[in-house]
């Protein structure tokens, strides 16, 4: 979708170039027709003064007075031309030479225009008028070159056009500076809401015009009922933990002290499942002391926050001797939520770890995608149950420690950024094999 500043520059320079076309076409034929009655005006006139002229003798003969006729009308092709016509009788003005004029053939008696080409190819007005003069019935026609008009107009229109043009470009300009500054407190809000999102600010500035009030002021409460909400559930996640430490600690001591009264089936069953569930609490307080006090929403910082994860995650294997590797280049961003890459992480270094015999490697790079790959020296597994474990509750291994939602968990989180999770036998080390794939526009 367009944005709004595009849409209404786009809908302002077509209203402006209507406005000034319907303008210059109203103006180009308004001026035309104004000269053209200028000169009917002017033509009328002229007949008024050929009709003073007109005579009739004794055998009611036409006859003409010279002494009112305009000496421009004797010059032949002036562009200035009548004729005079009572019954079978044309007179004919001398600056029509040899020409003629193409006469309307019926004149009743009010003033008839044509407009017509006359003697080399002029563009002639002609303006026919019926009269009677003593009690003889005369026609007369007289007729201008618009040519010398027409030209003047044309001038005009292209000068017109020219001055329409420049102040339609000044006009786009100043539109462009008022839609600038106009929707600046968009852009302002724009550039906000990505800090937002990345975690560097906690809400928007408040300073907006009236019509963006109510939308930042939803937007900033959204913001804290999302910050609270998510504040309290990691708080009660935590609290939850601590909270079972305790009672699990008093189970351990009570099944040791009782080891005896047990089958020994029994004792092993109650001994794991008590120890599964001190390394789940134990991992959740680890990363919540990982979290510490750091802003929620904030990034994730690869160079800061990724060893402090695998020290964490190192601590509670510490019975493995691990060696891990790493290929991650310099200044690489991952802009997603430092909580939910803690998780996602968490969740495959420990798988990893759980696995591996001595070797860990841990790839990201950036192409099209965010790809994470973190691979192990393990025992791996055919690709067949490997696309079951990101079920819940699945698990490959009922032997090895653990509650079989790791996976499942980081599928979620992987789904919630519109990316994808793979998993494969690693070609590198022969075990298992994750690989992560981030769209960069999702997390960036």
């Amino acid at each position: 979708m367009k944005s709004i500043q595009s849409r209404l520059a786009t809908g302002l320079l077509i209203s402006l170039i209507l406005v000034f076309l319907i303008l210059w076409l109203a103006v180009s034929n308004n001026i035309q027709k104004l000269s053209e009655n200028y000169i009917a005006s002017r033509l009328e006139h002229d007949i008024e003064t050929l009709l003073t002229a007109v005579s009739f003798d004794k055998e009611n003969t036409l006859t003409i007075n010279e002494k009112y006729i305009n000496s421009i009308y004797n010059r032949p092709f002036s562009g200035h031309y009548y004729t005079i016509k009572h019954n079978k009788t044309l007179i004919r003005s001398r600056s029509l030479w040899d020409q003629n004029l193409t006469l309307p053939t019926t004149i009743n008696k009010n003033y008839h225009r044509t407009i017509q080409n006359g003697p080399e190819n002029q563009q002639l007005i002609i303006l026919s008028g019926y009269f009677n003069k003593k009690n003889q019935d005369v026609i007369i026609n007289i007729a201008e070159d618009l040519t010398p008009i027409i030209k003047d107009i044309s001038q005009f229109k292209k000068y017109f056009a020219t001055l329409s043009l420049f102040i339609l470009i000044a006009l786009l300009l100043i539109q462009f500076i008022v839609l600038r500054k106009g929707l600046k407190p968009l852009r302002k809000i724009h550039s906000e809401l990505s800090e937002l999102e990345k975690g560097n600010i906690n809400k928007l500035t408040t300073e907006v015009p009236n019509e963006l009030q109510s939308i930042v002021n939803e937007v900033n409460h959204l913001s804290l009922a999302l910050h609270n909400r998510l504040k309290r559930s990691r708080n009660a996640l935590g609290d939850l933990s601590h909270a079972i430490k305790k009672p699990l600690t008093m189970l351990q001591n009570l099944s040791d002290k009782n080891k005896g009264k047990f089958d020994p089936d029994t004792t092993e069953v109650l001994t794991n499942q008590i120890s599964s569930i001190q390394n789940i609490t134990d991992r959740i307080l680890k990363r919540a002391r990982i979290a510490g006090t750091s802003k929620l929403n904030s990034p994730f910082n690869i160079n800061e926050d990724l060893p402090l994860l695998i020290k964490t995650v190192s601590t509670m294997y510490s019975d493995k001797n691990i060696t891990i590797t790493s290929d991650i280049p310099d200044k690489l961003e991952i802009q997603i939520d430092r909580e939910d890459m803690l998780e996602l992480l968490g969740n495959l270094l420990d798988n990893a770890w759980k696995w591996a015999n001595s070797a860990i490697n841990i790839s990201i790079k950036q192409e099209n995608n965010t790809i994470i790959i973190i691979e192990d020296d393990g025992p791996g597994a055919n690709e067949e149950p490997l696309n079951e474990l990101t079920h819940r509750g699945v698990r490959l291994d009922e032997t090895v420690s653990g509650d079989g939602f790791g996976l499942a968990i980081t599928s979620d989180i992987i789904n919630d950024y519109s990316g994808s999770l793979s998993l494969s036998r690693s070609e590198k080390l022969g075990g298992f094999k994750a690989k992560i794939l981030l769209p960069i526009k999702q997390v960036l």
